[in-house]
């Protein structure tokens, strides 16, 4: 039995009862192949079709075109189209007309059918920006080199895995775009076999960097009324549906390692590189490392006649190495990484990174030197105070009572390290926010 609801005064299908009965109680591949041979065989419209299907598919409150790449949620769109009158056609900027956006670009699959055709990736969008979108992958960017009237951006992908060109759709529309790829890479799971692909897919399935990434951008930007009311309009015409709009929790199910989680299949990436002194750099990842893999010194080099004698990872700060080194002086240099992994087993087969030393202090003050800690353990702030003149303080490096350095993020200060002098004697006192709580041992040193 079908059931029947009223929308904006036209006829939509709804959702079956029992429409995901064979998919229930599976997850993975198997979840994966139970979803394909539901939604499969649809109904195949022509491309003529597709003018005529927008107007019940993409149609706005006030009756004009909904174009997710123009358009701003809680705010006024740039401009909006009307249906008909406005399609492309030529352009020559945006607020020329609206065309037929491949979402999922169909040089990805030949331009072949029912892929062509299939309303889930459809839409209506500007005819300018779709342009400007070409075939890129969707992406995330941080440098974007042309930006759309509502804040979509073609620039160098900023997200792990890949560092090409992409197309980054505004925030409220990156759930609808990433429930889309979920669908394209169900209905057609298992048919894709000489699909050119994509840097973002291999045939009609994600690579790991991009199912990441629309993972975190379904999870983001949760199903809309727009999205649902969507799904019953292409139901009404194709007679199947977006298993991911109804059903969220699919995303998960599908992409899940059996344990919920969803797998991690991407190397780790340096996030920092910290001199702490001219023997010891700091080094901070985006991720836990492999212990054993981590404390090789082999994995890490550097330039110049900078010599890597050693490397050591802690428990207590596992996304860290402290790697030990010679010959480090003032001026520029390149880290190299090799085969450095985290975790998951995921390895960073080789990796440069370039640091530049500027004002190595080859001095230093330790537990010879008269000075006190207070409070011991501390939690929240601690003091260091510090007898005689012993002149201006660069860096602080502390090690707590298991031997592992404290992070220097974890102190943190308005600018530099906060000195004061007493007035009642000379001594130097640095003081610090803390994570949690240290208990301190020596030596302390101040370089």
């Amino acid at each position: 039995m079908l059931w029947f609801v009223a929308c904006s005064g036209t006829f939509l299908v709804a959702q079956p009862a029992g429409y995901y009965a064979p998919a229930e109680g599976i997850q993975g591949e198997a979840l994966q192949q139970a979803l394909h041979e539901i939604i499969d065989g649809h109904t195949v419209l022509s491309y003529q079709e597709l003018w005529t299907a927008f107007r019940s598919t993409d149609k706005r409150a006030d009756g004009s075109v909904w174009d997710m790449y123009s358009d701003r949620p809680g705010g006024d769109p740039p401009y909006v189209y009307t249906f008909g009158a406005d399609q492309c056609g030529n352009y020559s900027g945006e607020n020329s007309c609206y065309n037929r956006e491949h979402s999922f670009p169909k040089s990805w699959f030949n331009d072949a059918s029912p892929m062509y055709t299939d309303l889930f990736h459809l839409y209506p969008t500007d005819g300018y920006v779709n342009g400007k979108r070409s075939n890129f992958p969707f992406g995330e960017t941080d440098n974007a080199s042309w930006t759309s009237l509502n804040g979509s951006e073609v620039g160098p992908s900023s997200v792990n895995g890949y560092s090409g060109t992409v197309f980054e759709p505004i925030d409220a529309y990156k759930g609808d775009f990433a429930r889309t790829y979920f669908y394209m890479a169900t209905r057609y799971y298992g048919e894709d076999a000489g699909w050119p692909g994509s840097p973002m897919v291999d045939g009609a399935q994600l690579e790991p960097w991009a199912r990441e990434m629309m993972v975190r951008w379904h999870n983001e930007d949760p199903v809309s009324t727009k999205e649902t009311a969507r799904n019953d309009a292409v139901y009404a015409l194709q007679r199947n549906r977006n298993p991911f709009i109804d059903r969220p929790e699919f995303v998960q199910l599908m992409y899940s390692d059996g344990g919920g989680e969803i797998p991690d299949e991407l190397p780790p990436v340096l996030d920092s590189i910290t001199v702490v002194s001219v023997t010891e750099i700091s080094l901070w990842f985006n991720e836990p490392l492999d212990s054993l893999n981590a404390s090789d010194p082999s994995h890490y080099s550097i330039s110049s006649s900078v010599v890597v004698e050693g490397a050591t990872w802690g428990s207590a700060n596992p996304d860290g190495v402290l790697i030990e080194v010679a010959g480090l002086e003032n001026g520029t240099y390149s880290l190299i990484l090799t085969g450095v992994s985290d975790t998951s087993g995921n390895v960073l087969q080789q990796a440069f990174y370039y640091f530049e030393v500027t004002s190595l202090s080859l001095g230093g003050v330790s537990a010879g030197v008269d000075f006190r800690v207070y409070p011991n353990p501390s939690e929240g702030i601690f003091h260091i105070e510090f007898s005689g003149n012993q002149g201006p303080v660069d860096q602080l490096v502390m090690l707590d009572i298991t031997g592992q350095r404290v992070p220097a993020e974890w102190i943190r200060h308005a600018s530099g390290i906060r000195v004061s002098t007493p007035a009642d004697a000379g001594a130097y006192v640095v003081a610090g926010f803390l994570k949690g709580t240290v208990t301190w041992r020596f030596p302390i040193l101040i370089n």
